[in-house]
């Protein structure tokens, strides 16, 4: 009888346990901006308090006919780099475009325009992240070497080459001013894009720390 009780003693003590790891004491303010749902995200997620808002099939079911994100996210296909974690949101809520070195394309211009035009985004974020391989590829190649091949990575190392923000840096350990002229390049790129101008739509630059989480406003 006593081992019965305390099994369970036990199971209760473990469920409850669950429960409040699963339905921490963190609500969503409904007064926030966009960029304070985003900050506030990323404080959740940095407090380990994430509280998975829209993960469910209640939010599948009020989006299959639309979409409405709050934000767009241009960042890096880096697999460390995920918004939706980092930032603490969950399906419908950020309309993300992710390629090695968060670069500016016209497809990816495409997009965010598609994004601020047809789906009324009013923030767009450009999310560039500490330790990115892109631009280590692009400051390593002191020999100018990518010219001497043609594969597509190459590609990318040459993009990164001739933004004007990187050409007014010296690439000699200077790793992480390299990282963020190549976030502020984007940036700029969709400041000045006239859709984006039209539509009002604010552009931000922010940097993620691969070695603590953080995340900030450039």
């Amino acid at each position: 009888m006593r081992k019965k009780t305390l099994m369970l003693a036990l199971i209760l003590a473990t469920t409850l346990s669950c429960k409040k790891e699963a339905n921490p004491e963190v609500t969503l303010n409904k007064n926030e901006t966009p960029i304070e749902r985003l900050i506030s995200g990323n404080k959740r997620f940095l407090d380990e308090k994430l509280i998975h808002p829209h993960q469910n099939k209640k939010t599948i079911l009020a989006n299959q006919e639309a979409q409405h994100p709050f934000a767009v996210v241009l960042t890096c296909s880096d697999s460390r780099v995920a918004p939706e974690i980092l930032f603490d949101q969950g399906i419908g809520d950020l309309f993300v475009i992710r390629n090695a070195g968060n670069l500016i394309s016209d497809i990816d211009m495409g997009s965010i325009e598609y994004a601020v035009e047809h789906l009324d985004a009013k923030l767009i974020i450009v999310l560039g992240h500490t330790e990115c391989g892109a631009i280590k590829a692009y400051v390593g190649d002191k020999n100018n070497e990518y010219k001497k091949h043609l594969s597509h990575i190459d590609d990318i190392v040459e993009t990164i080459a001739n933004e004007n923000e990187e050409k007014k840096i010296s690439k000699e350990n200077n790793l992480n001013s390299c990282i963020i002229a190549n976030i502020k390049h984007s940036y700029k790129m969709i400041e000045d894009n006239p859709i984006v101008k039209e539509m009002h739509a604010k552009v931000v630059p922010m940097q993620y720390d691969i070695h603590n989480g953080t995340i900030r406003q450039l």
